[in-house]
């Protein structure tokens, strides 16, 4: 079986995509350790949680509850859960990258060409 030479550009589209959203996540992870995993991040969150249990304490219209992690959600997220983002985005990506993929070979493809109203 020959692959054509329309497949064989989609492919290749698609593995651009997927080493893009893969470096993506992983680039952003990075970041995210670099700017939450600091002594001086987790003084601040710390200092938010203190702030944040005062206002939970405090009677108002609007009831505010305090933060229950210990550490920075963005931090927790792609340290614990970096697979599971990982994964995701990769079935979300490559989802909407058939999708687009049929609706585009759709639209371009000449077999079922619409004929103008009027036309034999």
């Amino acid at each position: 079986m020959k692959a054509s030479a329309g497949t064989v550009i989609w492919l290749l589209m698609y593995v651009v995509m997927l080493a893009a959203v893969v470096g993506g996540t992983l680039h952003m992870r990075k970041v995210a350790t670099d700017i939450y995993g600091s002594a001086a991040a987790q003084a601040e969150w710390d200092a938010w949680r203190e702030d944040a249990q005062k206002m939970a304490d405090d009677p108002s219209l609007v009831q505010r509850r305090a933060p229950k992690s210990v550490q920075p959600p963005a931090l927790v997220l792609m340290r614990d859960y970096f697979a599971v983002c990982l994964g995701g985005a990769v079935v979300l990506s490559s989802v909407l990258f058939g999708t687009f993929m049929v609706l585009v070979r759709g639209a371009l493809s000449s077999r079922h060409a619409p004929r103008a109203v009027g036309s034999k």
